[in-house]
C-alpha cells in the first residue's frame, strides 16, 4: 500500500546511497555490525533540539517518560545521546558487565561512535559569523548531560501502575584533554539501567545508525519501526493504526498541538522516514489521514535462527 502524497526522494548523496547498498547486501552479523539499543527509546524519545529548563516529558499511551537533568548540565538532546545509548546497550549485551571502557581519548571514542573529530567550543569569526562547536566539545557535553540525567518511566494500565527509575550511570571518569593517555576513561552503568537493557535489548544494525545519524528523528523512527515490526512478526499481528496525535506526543519534536503543528510534524516525520527507507527499505507504513498504519514488515535485524529451524 503506497504512502499517500509522500514519495521516496532521490538519494541525498552518493555516500548515503553507498552505505545503504552495503547494508542491504550483507547481514549485520556477517558485517560485525549487530548492535542494540535500550527499549526505553522505543517507548518515548529524547529532545531533538536543546531545551530550556531541567525537566522534559513525552507520552505514549499509558507510558510517560520524564527526563530530569542535572542542574547546570542541561538535558541530553540530538543524535549524540542516542548514539551513546546504543553504544552502551551494545556493550552491556556483549560484555554482560557494568564497568565499561570508552578508550584512551575522546578522539578514540569518537571513532567508536563513527563521528568525525573536531575540537573547540562554539564561537564567532572576526566577521561576526557563528562557528559551531566541534564534535569533541559537543560529545563531552552530551556525555555529562546523559550521565547527569535521570529517566523516570511511569506506566499505567487498567489493573496496575508502575514507576521505573533509570539513572544511566553510577559514575564516569572522563579524559582531561583530547590526547591519548595511559589510563582509559571508564564508566559504570547503574544497575537499574543495566537490567533494563538486558530484559529487552532492541537489535539494530549499527551501520544504519551511522548512515542516518545526522537526523535524531530518523534515528528514533528507525529504532521504533524495527522494534514494532519485530513485535508484529512475533505476535502474528496485522497492521497497527496509531493516531497522529499520539505519535506527536511520543516523538521528541517541538511542534504546537494544533492543525499547523500537526501538518509540520507529519512533514518532518515523512522526511525522516525517507532517510530510514534508504537503509531499511522493508519498513512499510501508510498515512491514512488521521492515523499512521504500521504495515506488517520484517524486522531490520532478522531473529537468529534456532537449530531446529535450520
Amino acid at each position: 500500500m503506497p504512502n499517500r502524497g509522500h514519495r521516496i526522494p532521490k538519494p541525498y548523496d552518493a555516500r548515503l546511497v553507498e552505505q545503504a547498498l552495503a547494508i542491504q547486501d550483507v547481514d549485520p552479523r556477517d558485517a560485525h555490525s549487530l548492535g542494540y539499543t535500550a527499549r526505553i527509546l522505543t517507548i518515548a524519545t529524547l529532545p531533538h533540539r536543546e531545551q530550556h529548563g531541567d525537566l522534559y516529558e513525552r507520552t505514549n499511551g499509558g507510558y510517560r517518560l520524564v527526563v530530569q537533568a542535572l542542574p547546570g548540565a542541561g538535558l541530553p538532546f540530538g543524535s549524540y545521546p542516542r548514539l551513546l545509548l546504543s553504544w552502551l546497550s551494545t556493550e552491556i549485551v556483549r560484555t554482560r558487565q557494568r564497568e565499561l571502557e570508552l578508550g584512551g581519548s575522546m578522539a578514540q571514542f569518537l571513532d567508536r561512535l563513527g563521528l568525525a573529530r573536531s575540537g573547540g567550543r562554539a564561537s564567532r569569526t572576526s566577521e561576526g559569523r557563528a562557528r559551531s562547536a566541534g564534535t569533541i566539545w559537543r560529545l563531552r557535553r552530551q556525555i555529562a548531560s546523559l550521565f547527569g540525567a535521570r529517566f523516570v518511566l511511569h506506566h499505567v494500565t487498567k489493573t496496575s501502575e508502575s514507576v521505573e527509575i533509570l539513572p544511566v550511570g553510577d559514575s564516569i571518569q572522563l579524559w582531561r584533554d583530547e590526547a591519548v593517555s595511559g589510563f582509559p576513561s571508564t564508566l559504570r552503568v547503574s544497575e537499574p539501567f543495566f537490567e533494563h537493557v538486558l530484559r529487552g535489548p532492541v537489535p539494530v544494525d549499527l551501520r544504519a545508525l551511522q548512515a542516518i545519524k545526522r537526523s535524531p528523528l530518523a534515528l528514533d523512527l528507525y529504532t521504533w519501526l524495527t522494534h514494532r515490526h519485530f513485535v508484529q512478526q512475533n505476535g502474528g499481528r496485522a497492521a497497527t493504526s496509531i493516531a497522529w496525535s499520539a505519535l506527536q506526543g511520543q516523538f521528541g519534536t517541538d511542534y504546537p498541538l494544533d492543525s499547523r503543528g500537526r501538518a509540520d510534524f507529519k512533514k518532518a516525520f515523512f522526511l525522516a522516514y525517507r532517510r530510514v527507507q534508504l537503509v531499511y527499505p522493508a519498513a512499510r507504513i501508510d498515512d491514512t489521514g488521521d492515523a499512521l498504519a504500521v504495515l506488517p514488515s520484517r524486522p531490520h535485524v532478522k531473529p537468529r535462527r534456532t537449530a531446529s529451524a535450520v
